[in-house]
């Protein structure tokens, strides 16, 4: 399916939420409201026996903003799959995308708590740097830090 995407625009951006089933039709309205506000199409795929959402926000990077709005759009979405009852990802984790909404799902002393145990096993933050923390975390690496022998 996702190879056909490439006939509507030249570029993606994946979102990955995951919803209660029973609320799934409900959500993908709302994701139709957001593709509208945005002015985008988002083309959705999903696994419906288990309410792991994949809308695909279509984009072309040529377009100056384009990127920003789509990611924009991108935590709008994630934000739908959360009020829903849902969560930030089902599949795919968290990464660079979706760090920033993590505290939509986590409490400060949870994030404190995910932090400690994986400084536990990278005091030196050598495991993905910058990913899955937001930035204004503290001791959080940066997007744009790099642990010792690491570039990022």
């Amino acid at each position: 399916a996702l190879g056909a995407l490439g006939a509507l625009a030249p570029n993606y951006f994946l979102v990955d939420g995951v919803v209660p089933r029973t609320k799934l039709a409900e959500v993908l309205g709302q994701v139709a409201e957001v593709a509208k506000r945005y002015d985008i199409l988002i083309a959705n795929v999903f696994h419906a026996g288990d309410g792991n959402l994949h809308p695909c926000l279509l984009f072309d990077e040529r377009e100056p903003g384009a990127l920003e709005k789509i990611v924009e759009a991108g935590a709008e979405v994630l934000r739908v799959c959360v009020d829903a009852g849902g969560t930030l990802t089902g599949e795919h984790g968290v990464g660079l995308e979706k760090k920033e909404q993590m505290p939509l799902v986590f409490s400060d002393e949870d994030m404190a708590a995910m932090l400690a145990a994986r400084q536990a096993f990278a005091p030196k933050n050598s495991l993905n740097p910058g990913k899955i923390f937001p930035d204004g975390v503290a001791h959080a690496p940066s997007a744009h830090s790099s642990a010792p022998g690491m570039t990022v």
